[in-house]
């Protein structure tokens, strides 16, 4: 059943490349501490408190089995099309900048252009300024 999961992502991320669409797939990764950090900052701060489920604690035992599905996900389904970018996310400011990077050097690349007009400018300017 996963494997099927698996190639249902990839045949919808080719049919999305195959369209010309640029995959740009992060992976932010915190580490075990820090997510203990964050998970006593949401119990300790009541404006973030929304973020927390008690389950989060119990999830934290499976830490080896999440880290193992996560390699397994990352290795599946990370293609030459749709490749996956692991960013270490400890740090909120690196996480920023690092992903801001990625998507720069992304954009960059694709060199986006405003599309040229399919109509006469010129024209369409001078019955505008003979308007009143």
């Amino acid at each position: 059943m996963i494997d099927d999961r698996y190639e249902r992502i990839n045949r919808f991320e080719r049919s999305l490349a195959d369209e010309g669409v640029t995959l740009i797939k992060c992976f932010l990764h915190i580490s075990y501490d820090e997510q203990r950090r964050r998970l006593l900052r949401r119990l300790d701060k009541p404006e973030k408190r929304w973020k927390f489920a008690p389950s989060d604690i119990d999830d934290r035992a499976l830490w080896p089995a999440y880290q193992k599905a996560y390699e397994t996900a990352l290795e599946r389904c990370g293609t030459s099309y749709a490749p996956w970018y692991l960013v270490p996310a400890d740090r909120k400011w690196y996480r920023d900048w690092a992903v801001g990077l990625l998507l720069l050097e992304h954009l960059r690349g694709l060199d986006p252009r405003y599309p040229e007009a399919d109509f006469d400018v010129a024209e369409c300017r001078k019955r505008l300024l003979r308007q009143s």
